[in-house]
């Protein structure tokens, strides 16, 4: 790990205040009252490559860090002549985000959340001696718990007890070394990821602890707009379109925000790069959001049974950073975005016929985003000469099983959900923070 000078100012999109990062590194949000919105890094530069830094620090002039792990990996973008060819589409590139060595890619995550880390921690001082808090659905939690458990960084985890199986690292990580850097609370019951960001806010709440931030921390939606600036690398012009699954968007956020860092830096053409977000039916509450023109989501009654369906569970938050300035409804808006609802089974589809074509296999999400670009092109909305980005966010699992032995992480502490669900904030506080501190003095003991 070493430290880096990096000048970087945050700006709010609704007043224009402008902040230095604190201190402590992890600024969220403004100060001034008015409605919420999403802060921004400004960068003092153009976008310079770093050759000499690994994975997506090779970007750290347009990253919000002040230090640089020593392990960190980057997408592999490819022209696609499988698909591509399939699909009758001339340019049609892949950021894939897994474990594919033949591509020269090794996320050990099998996930683009691997960019979301280094870019968090990366932010942090290295005098923080507080517990970061991250809420997650399975995949983000994983990319830290590698990231955290690599460098020794003190954190907690907190995920629904069905997400518990995503959570694993492969042998050849530095993990047992510094397991005691990592806590990973479950939530038992009837929950979702919602859940599960309720009570890291509760959690964050308690002394010794901070809050990750999600959306509103700008060092996760620019580590994952690495994908656009690996992108732009390789093909030299900024895309037309751009596709991917989404569950809270804040990928779709990261990758409008990145884009139009690019048209201001001018070094990548002038065209504004267009949204394609898709979702996994039946639960589509961004879709049909957008779908309506409106900038609030509204849920169905019937919303935990839609969340039962899908495949792809990590697409399933109830709560996305939609109406927010600076959010998803502005991304779309502004680059006159479509969002797909696409089914289990053509998903399915989708995933085969990559495998067949390109061949590695995807996660659920990314079939969701292959099977939206099958859609797109049967509806007309991209030409065949049109320079398309699909981001693969997933992916190269059973690559990975050929080369490493995985390591399943167990809970430090399960809790009752339903036993607390109905009972004031002041009350969940109590009971929650009475056993995170029984889970710490336990493991010291």
């Amino acid at each position: 790990m070493k430290h880096i000078d990096n000048n970087y100012t945050l700006k709010c999109p609704v007043c224009g205040t402008e902040y230095y990062d604190t201190d402590k590194g992890f600024l969220l949000s403004c100060s001034n009252n008015h409605r919420s919105a999403l802060l921004r890094a400004q960068y003092d530069r153009k976008l310079t490559i770093r050759a000499d830094l690994p994975g997506i620090f090779r970007y750290s002039s347009w990253l919000p860090v002040r230090r640089v792990f020593e392990r960190a990996e980057g997408p592999a973008v490819y022209r696609s002549s499988g698909l591509g060819d399939i699909l009758g589409l001339k340019n049609l590139y892949v950021a894939f985000n897994g474990y594919w060595p033949e591509k020269n890619v090794f996320m050990d995550t099998c996930s683009f959340k691997e960019l979301e880390a280094p870019g968090v921690l990366g932010r942090l001082s290295g005098t923080e001696r507080r517990t970061l808090v991250v809420s997650s659905a399975g995949n983000t939690g994983r990319a830290f718990l590698k990231a955290c458990s690599e460098n020794g960084i003190s954190a907690l985890i907190v995920v629904p007890e069905s997400a518990l199986p995503s959570l694993w690292v492969t042998e050849k990580e530095d993990y047992a070394n510094n397991i005691n850097s990592v806590r990973i609370v479950a939530l038992r019951g009837n929950v979702d990821y919602f859940d599960a960001i309720e009570t890291g806010v509760i959690i964050s709440s308690l002394e010794d602890f901070f809050p990750e931030g999600g959306a509103k921390n700008v060092g996760r939606r620019d580590g994952m707009g690495i994908v656009v600036l690996a992108a732009v690398e390789k093909i030299g012009l900024i895309p037309d379109h751009y596709f991917q699954a989404v569950g809270s968007g804040t990928g779709g956020i990261a990758a409008w925000e990145m884009s139009v860092r690019l048209l201001n830096d001018g070094s990548y053409g002038s065209r504004k790069m267009r949204l394609h977000l898709s979702q996994n039916e039946p639960f589509t509450p961004i879709k049909d959001a957008w779908e309506r023109n409106v900038r609030e989501i509204t849920l169905p009654d019937n919303t935990g049974g839609r969340i039962d369906r899908i495949r792809a569970k990590v697409l399933s938050n109830r709560k996305p950073p939609y109406s927010v300035t600076g959010g998803l409804y502005d991304a779309l808006s502004n680059t006159g975005g479509f969002v797909y609802g696409v089914s289990n089974s053509e998903s399915i589809e989708a995933g085969r016929l990559f495998a067949e074509t390109e061949g590695i296999d995807l996660d659920p999400a990314a079939e969701v985003a292959v099977a939206s670009l099958f859609k797109a092109v049967r509806m007309k909305r991209v030409g065949s000469s049109d320079l398309i980005l699909l981001n693969i966010t997933g992916g190269g699992y059973k690559r990975l099983a050929m080369d490493e032995r995985i390591i399943y992480s167990k809970p430090d502490l399960i809790l009752d959900y339903e036993t607390i669900r109905g009972r004031s904030v002041k009350d969940k506080r109590d009971e929650i923070s009475g056993k995170i501190a029984q889970m710490y003095e336990k493991a010291y003991i």
